[in-house]
This record gives C-alpha cells, structure tokens and sequence, in this order.
C-alpha cells in the first residue's frame, strides 16, 4: 500500500472517528460541521496572507474565560501562578494592584450580560453591544428569523457553536471594528478567540481534542449531564490549543501581538463541584503551566523583555444549585419554565433551533445565564403560517401582557422567587436606534436610575449605564423586548440562587460583582510596576462612579488601552 494511500485512510479513520464521537454526544445533528473542524488542521492563515512582522515591541494577550478578580488575586497570593508572577513580580508593601514589573487594575467591570460572547465581542472591540451587536451566548434576529447560538444554551445544536471557530462566525456578527483590524501593521496571531476578524494567523487544536469545548458546554446546558469526560475535555482544549499556537509560530514566525484564548476554565467551572476552589486548582494544573510554555517560547526568542503580557476575563464565576427548582430552563415539555409563562399568556413559542424555524409563532428566548431576552411579535399580524417579526411588537398589547404574567408567575406561580427585576421599553423598528430599558415597576415603566433612587440596590454595579449599552443603539433590539434578570449573585445565600439554563453547578451574567469584577493585569519586565501603572491609567482614562463613592473602568477600555500601549513605545527605561 502506498504512503499516500495509508495516510488517506488514517485521516477517513480520524474523521469517521470523530464523526462517531459527535453522534454519540449530540445525536445525529452537524456531523458534517463536526467532520470540518476536525480536518481543518491546526493553523489557519488569512486570505491575504500573513503580513509581516514589526519586530519591536511584542504583546501576549492572554485570555481567562470565567475567573473573576478575586478568583485570580487568591490564586496569585497562594504562588500557584509562578509563570505568571515570573514577569509580574512580586506585590510592592500596600500598593493596590502594584507589583515589581506590573499592575493589576483594582477595579474593572465587565458589560451586561457578564457572559462569554457578548464580553469577548466587547473586550476585542471596544464598545457596548447595543453598538457591535453581539447581544449574548444566544441571540434572535428579528430582521430575518434567524436564532444564533455560537455558545448555545436553551438549544441543542452545535453546528454555530463550531462555526464560530471553523467559519468566524462571531467576526461576521460583530459591527464594530476588531482589535486586529485597529492594529493593520502589525502581525496578529489568535488563539481559539471568538473574535479574530482581521488576525493573520487562527490556530485551533489539531483533531479530537476540539470536540471537548462543543460535549461540555451543550451537553451539560441543555442536560445537565456533568461527568469527568468533559472536565477531562476543557483541560485537553487548553492545553493542546498551546501546541497548535507554538507550530503557528514554527510556521510563521513570532508575531507582534498573540493572542490566547483559554475556554477551558469556564467549561471546568460550570461542571464541577465545589466550583470555585477546584477552579484555583485549575489554574495552578492547567492554565499556569500552558502560559510557561508560551512565555519559554518568547524568552527563547530573546523577546519577553521587551514584550507586554496582558491578562483578562470575561466574566467571574457564581456557584449555584444544580438541580431543576433553580435552574429555569426552556423546556417547552416541563409545565414551570418561563416559556410555559409565555405560552399561557397566549404567546405561541419559537422552536428551540438555530437558523430560521417555521410556523406561526409569536415569541422567542435566548438564554444569558442570569439574563433572558424575550422577542415578542406584534400578534395583531399573526396568520396561520407567520407573524410579521419585520414589524415591532405592540407596547400594551404584547410587551407589557407579557411582563404582567412574569410578574404574577413570579409572585406566586411556577417561577415564585426566581426572577429579581423585569424590564421592558418602547419598541422601535430595527431600523432604528432602540431605546433604553425601563423597571417593570408595580404595571408601570419606570426610568432605571428613578428606581434605584426609590429602591437602592448598590450590590448592582453601575446598572443604569451597563443596561443602556447593552440596549440602546443601533443594534439593541438583539437583546429582546422583555429583559429579565433572575434573582442571583454571590451576596445571596446560594439556596436563593437562579439561572437561566438547563442545571449547572455555576453561572454568571448577572451585574453583581461575583459575576462582573473582572481582572486586568498588566506586566512588562523592562518597566518598572509604576512606570506600567502610569502607562495603563493613561491609556485606560477616567473611572466612572458607581453611585457607592467607588470608581470602576470599564470592559470596553481594553482594546483602545492595548492600542495604545502597542503604537507607542515607553520611552523613560528606569
């Protein structure tokens, strides 16, 4: 047998392999999608090209899913990230955040909803998703009937989920431009990101260890079936997404900016008990020593000195109950989940599947975590095959009846206790700027900043202004025309703890600081910890107040502050 003819029948074994394996996870649904990933190799280059190398200053962007500040400042105290405390440094006496060669931000707030793909659309783009409009893990197109789920959670299809890496599907969401594309000069390499629009070089993990983002995720979303397969999973996506990125740079050289992209924390987290104290083990097994192998690479090269390492999350981490009293889920056969709400205030709801459905229906749901966004057509349209979704739903008629039936389900009903606020607005066609959200407040819309006035709620971290950019703007109708946020976050004892989703052992999304304190760290081994303290503040710009005395940046700062530390080269070597 020839050689060729031996390696065309070992990589029909891996594919039929990997084929076997999705069906075995997902049912017979996107083998072909599956089949892609796997054969599309390791290293991706662009159309174009990979462009060439500056060869200055360097940057290594690395990127937590799912570790809030604390998760990471307690894990850096108890030495259980020496390869990062290597270009970090130690703490310098009481300075907040100031360490040898480095500083980490006190305080940085990620956007609502604080969850994965709405965050990363953010961070590698700058703005609020009402202006790039990737509204969350799920989202529904009203414009075209289309429901996107490049993390799917109420669904049970990863078709979009893979397509989000094999085929960009993220980067053809995002409106905005991307950090890549910020920095046309210089040469870009993406790890496993999300968002890599604009990257020269995307790497993936070679073979079957891409299989274990898709089995973890979905599976225990929409099953909540956890088991040491897909905790085995997230640790093998991590670190062979190492391996791809190292043969990228065998290939292609050392960029100027790589970025890292880390989702097996958050899948781990999601699945195992004792969520938060197995997560510190995570990152001293899993993720330390994956960043030790890339910071040897660059310090091989002679490069580390003069390169930044960058390191942030998209959301933190909240324990929760894994059972189905606080999990509320989108199973349309239980009679207590909030579609069933829907369905008996005579809304008729969208099937649970990505891309375009059939039939009349007059509602659909994505699920954020501790958010859900519910679509509501004008039922005035409604025929027997379809309901005009080109047209806004009705104020009273449709937005406010279904805000009135959350409200009474959550008084007394199937959802009693597990929805803390409701909030509704004025529809607006697509074609124009939607509006703020308003409190569902006894019947009545209510400014959010009136409302807190009347009812304080500081544990709510700068939610007036996180809800405005997730929703007004050119794109803010992708986050629904009923918002609601289930009663979560790590200042309740967890047995009060809600999530939209199938069961889990923990969540995010909400505007709590559990789930929203974000880390950013910052470390340079030429600089000094206050010549990079100094560097970051300006580039960053002003803190904004929360209401409480206490300043926070925001999520939406990092891309102009990477920006800004790549186009200009420190000058004052102390």
């Amino acid at each position: 047998m020839s050689r060729g003819r031996k390696a065309l029948l070992v990589t029909s074994a891996l594919l039929l392999g990997g084929a076997l394996v999705a069906v075995w996870y997902f049912g017979f649904r996107n083998v072909g999608e599956v089949a892609e990933t796997i054969a599309s190799g390791p290293v991706h280059v662009a159309d174009g090209g990979a462009g060439p190398i500056r060869d200055r200053e360097r940057m290594i962007f690395f990127c937590f899913d799912g570790v809030g500040h604390d998760a990471l400042e307690e894990a850096l105290e108890a030495g259980r990230l020496p390869h990062l405390r290597r270009v970090l440094g130690e703490p310098v006496g009481d300075a907040d955040g100031l360490h040898d060669n480095g500083y980490s931000v006190p305080r940085m707030l990620s956007i609502l909803p604080s969850t994965t793909v709405a965050a990363w659309s953010s961070v590698f783009t700058g703005v609020g998703v009402a202006q790039h409009g990737v509204s969350g893990n799920e989202q529904f197109h009203r414009e075209t009937g289309r429901f996107i789920a490049p993390a799917p959670v109420t669904v049970d299809d990863v078709a979009q989920m893979m397509e989000a890496f094999n085929g960009g599907l993220v980067g053809e969401l995002v409106q905005a431009e991307t950090l890549y594309e910020k920095l046309p000069d210089l040469r870009s390499h993406a790890s496993l990101a999300h968002v890599h629009r604009g990257a020269d070089v995307f790497t993936l993990p070679a073979g079957l260890e891409a299989l274990g983002i898709f089995s973890a995720f979905v599976e225990g979303a929409t099953e909540g079936a956890h088991d040491a397969t897909q905790i085995e999973g997230a640790k093998a996506l991590d670190r062979e997404s190492v391996d791809a990125l190292l043969e990228a740079i065998d290939e292609h050289g050392l960029p100027d900016l790589q970025v890292v992209y880390f989702p097996g924390i958050d899948l781990f987290t999601h699945v195992s008990e004792d969520a938060l104290e197995h997560q510190q083990n995570y990152l001293a097994e899993v993720t330390d020593p994956a960043i030790g192998r890339i910071l040897d690479r660059w310090e091989s090269e002679g490069e580390l000195d003069r390169t930044w390492v960058v390191v942030t999350a998209d959301h933190g981490h909240t324990p929760v109950l894994n059972d189905d009293r606080h999990s509320l889920g989108a199973d349309p056969v239980d009679d207590d989940e909030p579609v069933d709400v829907l369905e008996r205030a005579g809304f008729a709801m969208r099937p649970l599947e990505i891309g375009e459905a059939e039939g009349p229906y007059s509602a659909a749901v994505a699920y954020q975590g501790a958010f859900a966004y519910f679509y509501l057509a004008d039922r005035s349209t409604c025929g027997e095959e379809a309901c005009d979704w080109t047209r806004p739903p009705r104020l009273e008629e449709d937005v406010l009846v279904a805000a009135r039936a959350f409200h009474e389900a959550n008084q007394a009903g199937p959802l009693e206790a597990g929805i803390d606020l409701i909030f509704a607005r004025e529809p607006r066609p697509t074609t124009e700027d939607a509006l703020p959200f308003q409190v569902f407040d006894e019947g009545e819309l209510v400014d959010v900043e009136a409302y807190l006035r009347a009812h304080p709620r500081p544990e709510l971290l700068r939610l007036a202004a996180r809800l405005e950019e997730l929703a007004a703007g050119p794109y803010g109708h992708r986050a629904g025309d009923l918002l609601i946020l289930s009663r979560s976050g790590g200042d309740r004892p967890i047995e009060e703890r809600f999530y939209f989703s199938g069961p889990y052992r923990s969540w995010h999304g909400s505007p709590k600081e559990s789930d929203s304190h974000i880390p950013l760290v910052i470390a340079r081994r030429d600089l000094n910890g206050r010549q990079v303290r100094r560097r970051v503040l300006d580039a960053l710009g002003t803190a904004q107040n929360d209401g409480n005395g206490i300043k926070w940046h925001s999520q939406r700062e990092i891309t102009p502050m990477l920006v800004t530390l790549l186009e200009n080269e420190p000058t004052n070597r102390e």
